[in-house]
C-alpha cells in the first residue's frame, strides 16, 4: 500500500453494539487518494493501537471487522470517504470538470487534464466542442473493489468566456457572430415556459 496515516478515534466515536456486548463499533475516515492507492491506517481506540488495512477501491459505508484480543470485544469499523474538492465518484468511475477557453472550444486544442494520481494527461478537444461535453478517459478511475480492473475518468468541459471586451474585441466578436450565423439554440421558443415567473 502506498499511504500510511494515523487516525485517532475519540471515545465518543465508539459504542457497544445493541445486539452484542462483544462488539464495538466506530468509524474511520479516509480520503479519495487513499481509496485509490489503498492505505494502512493506525487507529487508536482507548489503550489499543490497531493497524487497519484499507483495501483499494473501498466504498463509503463498507465495514471492516477487527478481531478482539483475549477477553476484548471485536471492533467493527465503518469506512467514510471524504468528499473531494475536484473529483466526484460513482462506483469505480470518477468525474471532474475541465475549464477550457473560448478559443479552445471553437478551434480545438490539446488540453492538460489532471488525474487523481497526480498524472497529467493531454486531452484532444475537437473544434466546435460544446460546454458540458463529456470525454471518457478509460482506466483513469479508481480500482474496482475486490475485482480486476479500474474505472474510467469522465471529463466534463466548461467553456470560460473572456472578460469584458474592448471596442476592437467587440467589433471582432460581432463579425464572428455575423459570419457564423448560429441558429437559435432554444428552438425558436425563446425559452417559453408553461409556468412563467411572477
Amino acid at each position: 500500500f502506498k499511504q500510511k496515516t494515523a487516525y485517532e478515534i475519540r471515545p465518543r466515536d465508539w459504542s457497544s453494539d445493541v445486539c452484542s456486548s462483544d462488539l464495538l463499533t466506530g468509524e474511520v475516515e479516509v480520503g479519495l487518494e487513499e481509496v485509490a492507492a489503498g492505505a494502512s491506517t493506525l487507529v487508536q481506540a482507548g489503550d489499543r493501537r490497531l493497524e487497519v488495512t484499507i483495501p483499494p477501491g473501498i466504498e463509503d459505508g463498507k465495514k471492516i471487522r477487527l478481531p478482539g484480543r483475549s477477553g476484548e470485544p471485536e471492533i467493527l469499523l465503518t469506512v467514510r470517504v471524504r468528499p473531494h474538492p475536484v473529483f466526484e465518484r460513482t462506483g469505480a468511475d470518477l468525474a471532474r470538470e475541465l475549464p477550457i477557453t473560448l478559443a479552445e472550444a471553437l478551434l480545438g486544442a490539446q488540453v492538460p487534464v489532471g488525474t487523481l494520481s497526480g498524472r497529467t494527461l493531454m486531452l484532444t478537444v475537437p473544434a466546435g466542442t460544446q460546454a458540458g461535453r463529456t470525454f471518457r478517459l478509460r482506466g483513469q478511475g479508481l480500482p474496482r473493489f475486490r475485482a480486476e480492473g479500474r474505472g474510467d475518468l469522465m471529463v466534463r468541459t466548461r467553456v470560460v468566456l473572456p472578460g469584458p471586451l474592448d471596442p476592437d474585441g467587440e467589433r471582432l466578436a460581432r463579425q464572428l457572430a455575423d459570419h457564423v450565423r448560429q441558429p437559435d439554440p432554444r428552438g425558436g421558443t425563446a425559452g417559453a415556459s408553461a409556468n412563467p415567473p411572477t
